[in-house]
């Protein structure tokens, strides 16, 4: 599995959940060593996480816990673009550790 380029990745977690037609709610993910989650939130969810600004959180970036199933949350977004540029992650825009080739892309659900 691999992300061809950011609009590739962009069309992959827009739009509704439909694996067949290439849209998925989630990306695990390991960058230099470490275990990620890209995950999107489902519009059914009345608990979204409210933003200062007032929008509604609709993407989220994990940290995996020592490899346990324990994810914690580095941050949340109202856009892809915004979780796109998000440093969260070593201090570099997710967008480029998406196309970087430590990147390992270990499942999509």
């Amino acid at each position: 599995m691999q992300i061809r380029d950011i609009d590739d990745f962009t069309s992959q977690y827009t739009g509704e959940w439909d694996p067949v037609e290439g849209h998925w709610y989630g990306l695990n993910f390991s960058y230099n060593g470490t275990r990620y989650r890209f995950n999107t939130w489902s519009e059914a969810n009345k608990n979204l996480t409210v933003l200062p600004d007032g929008r509604k959180a609709r993407f989220g970036l994990l940290k995996n816990s020592s490899g346990s199933q324990r994810y914690t949350l580095l941050g949340e977004y109202a856009s892809i673009e915004e979780v796109l540029l998000s440093t969260v992650i070593d201090n570099i825009p997710f967008s480029s550790i998406l196309m970087d080739n430590a990147t390992e892309l270990i499942s999509q659900d």
